[in-house]
């Protein structure tokens, strides 16, 4: 039988497809770029029938029927990194577990820990060697597959095509086919505020020429980004391609000159963002896809000299511990792969780790906080800890933490908080013998 022929035979309808699926079984939905609506809704229309079905999702931002309260105590959902799906069915009461792991440990976490053993698939069509390319966000499906007991692909021709000789999955080792085209998911950058750029400047100006990127999302990274345009030979190792590494590498800010490994090509393990960076990614040889557990290795980091990365957080205590996911106990996101960036970035020759916030954060009523704190709420999620930070940034200036004493430290973050809390955070200092 050709790959063709295989390929007539496994096509079906969404709603059959969702019929291979039985109480008990384990499906990973990925969400972001690869998220396959049809095949989710599909499965909602089975809610009547199944019992026990487990989900693992990652960064969903669609309304999804699967979430509605309607599905409470069938479809158990679990998120490794929660998106605002996932948030806005807890307020109406829906449970929605979480799972917080180093994102380099994402084919572990999804294969022997979730024990996956349903895949929901969103890919380009199949090529003439039978090969389906896994385009925005692979997620490790090329490997969950040799696993899995159910394979679903959702063919979408208007997904990009990623260069990889990794992120894509064979037909033999799928179980059925379905097909419709539809606009990928984008992600607006947005226009970075003056205090974002603010921020960055003080990050922008650290970063060398020749330097390898790792940027994370958001107002504070794409100011970054974006302000690097007058640099020269950078290079992008990245668990995210962002829209500001589109800009740049379409100037010619970016030519990966630099790279010991990969040279002339951007390394990434998923993208987001508008549509004319998936028209320039498409089929680029200049982009190239790898595993999440590749990109995010904190060895192959190093391996790259003046490797700088820039992540956000959304707040800060006074020892350098840094909440980067969560509000106190309330979980808001993920822990991604912040550390794996911080500890490879240091060990780079020449490598960087910045964390970068706005120092006060201004709440909808109108009522401020400061984001460098005497403290973090007692049981507060901590997503990277006081010895693995270098670099903590505010709009006030870089607060240098690695390898310093207790009182440096409490020195150095009083000093690029707001002037409206100084005062309060030395007192406080004082009083639990850090000054």
């Amino acid at each position: 039988m050709s790959f063709k022929q295989e390929y007539e035979s496994k096509k079906m309808t969404f709603e059959e497809a969702v019929k291979l699926v039985k109480d008990g079984d384990r499906i990973f939905i990925n969400g972001g770029g690869s998220l396959s609506v049809p095949l989710a809704e599909a499965l909602y229309e089975r809610k009547d029938e199944l019992n026990e079905v487990y989900i693992l999702s990652s960064l969903m931002s669609k309304n999804l029927r699967i979430y509605g309260m309607d599905c409470e105590g069938k479809f158990h959902i679990t998120s490794s990194f929660l998106g605002s799906t996932d948030r806005a069915a807890m307020k109406q009461g829906r449970t929605i577990d979480n799972m917080s792991y180093q994102l380099r440990n994402n084919l572990f976490v999804l294969r022997d820990v979730f024990q996956t053993n349903v895949c929901f698939i969103l890919a380009r069509p199949m090529d003439d060697e039978g090969y389906f390319n896994l385009s925005l966000s692979p997620s490790d499906f090329d490997s969950l597959v040799h696993v899995a007991d159910t394979v679903i692909v959702h063919v979408n021709d208007q997904l990009p095509h990623i260069c990889t000789d990794e992120n894509k999955i064979h037909i033999s080792k799928v179980h059925a086919v379905c097909e419709q085209s539809e606009p990928p998911v984008t992600l607006p950058s947005g226009e970075p505020s003056d205090l974002d750029k603010q921020v960055a400047s003080h990050i922008v100006e650290r970063i060398p020429n020749g330097a390898c990127l790792q940027i994370g999302i958001g107002g504070i990274a794409n100011a970054v980004g974006f302000s690097l345009i007058n640099h020269k030979d950078l290079g992008i190792y990245t668990e995210m391609y962002t829209e500001s590494m589109y800009y740049l590498q379409k100037n010619g800010a970016v030519n990966n000159s630099k790279k010991p490994i990969h040279t002339g090509v951007s390394v990434l393990g998923f993208a987001l963002g508008s549509q004319d960076m998936y028209d320039f990614i498409h089929e680029n040889p200049k982009v190239f896809s790898r595993p999440l557990g590749y990109t995010n290795d904190p060895y192959l980091v190093a391996k790259h000299d003046n490797f700088v990365s820039v992540n956000a957080c959304l707040s800060v205590d006074i020892t350098g511990q840094v909440a980067s996911e969560a509000l106190g106990k309330t979980q808001f996101s993920g822990t991604g792969g912040q550390v794996d960036f911080v500890r490879g970035a240091q060990m780079s020759k020449g490598g960087k780790s910045f964390i970068a916030t706005h120092s006060v954060n201004v709440k909808k009523d109108g009522t401020r906080n400061s984001k460098i704190v005497m403290s973090h709420p007692e049981g507060g999620i901590i997503t990277t800890g006081r010895t693995d930070v270098q670099y903590i940034v505010t709009e006030y200036g870089v607060a240098d933490l690695q390898n310093k004493s207790r009182m440096q430290r409490a020195k150095a973050l009083i000093a690029i908080a707001h002037p409206d809390y100084r005062d309060e955070l030395t007192f406080q200092a004082k009083k639990e013998g850090y000054l």
